[in-house]
């Protein structure tokens, strides 16, 4: 039987750490987990270069595992695109925990790659922001995020639900990593032809 449930029913949420921004900096060992660090459909996105590290110390307890799901709480966005979006850690004692992110926890009754899903639908999404506040930054809370409600299956729907979503997600995270090797082939292309000329002198030769 489905039910409809109250999150705060089936799952708590920490907040982060208020890291000093005095330790903030350009590299380091661990790296400060920011609302920037998700996509926009949720999944975890790493900046590279532009990715904000930590030296200064912190307390253990805010320093995250490899697995577990977080949940943004502040957004800077202007449409507020991200909020209350998730996604997993993939590495082990490397990021940080902030207090613009939520370390969410929960019960047996509900999956954590279900909840995932769950947590990047549009529906969940606009519960979120319909109650947070703020007017250029929106901000919500472990309390609002609670009183969001779930149309909860039993486990093994859940479980055929959260591998069916799953399996489209990795679909679509492929074809964008073909998009973007494509896409820096013809940026390639483009310098040989137009920046280095070679296409142009090649024609040249071929024509004496």
């Amino acid at each position: 039987m489905w039910a409809e449930k109250e999150l705060g029913k089936l799952l708590k949420i920490k907040h982060g750490y208020a890291f000093k921004g005095e330790f903030f900096s350009d590299q380091g060992k661990y790296i400060l987990l920011t609302p920037g660090n998700v996509l926009r459909n949720g999944g975890l996105k790493l900046k590279g270069e532009k990715e904000k590290f930590y030296v200064g110390d912190f307390p253990q307890e805010y320093l995250l595992t490899k697995g577990e799901l977080v949940v943004v709480m502040t957004d800077l966005t202007q449409d507020a695109s991200i909020l209350g979006g998730a996604f997993f850690t993939n590495k082990n004692k490397i990021y940080l925990h902030n207090q613009r992110l939520g370390l969410v926890s929960h019960s047996t009754e509900i999956g954590k790659v279900f909840l995932y899903c769950y947590f990047n639908w549009q529906y969940f999404r606009e519960q979120v922001k319909a109650s947070s506040n703020g007017a250029t930054v929106k901000h919500t809370s472990p309390k609002r995020i609670y009183k969001c409600k779930i149309n909860l299956p039993p486990p093994q729907i859940q479980q055929k639900i959260a591998a069916i979503l799953s399996a489209y997600d990795d679909l679509i995270e492929n074809n964008k990593r073909r998009i973007a090797l494509l896409e820096k082939m013809a940026e390639e292309i483009y310098r040989e032809w137009f920046v280095r000329m070679r296409f142009f002198r090649d024609m040249k030769r071929s024509s004496l």
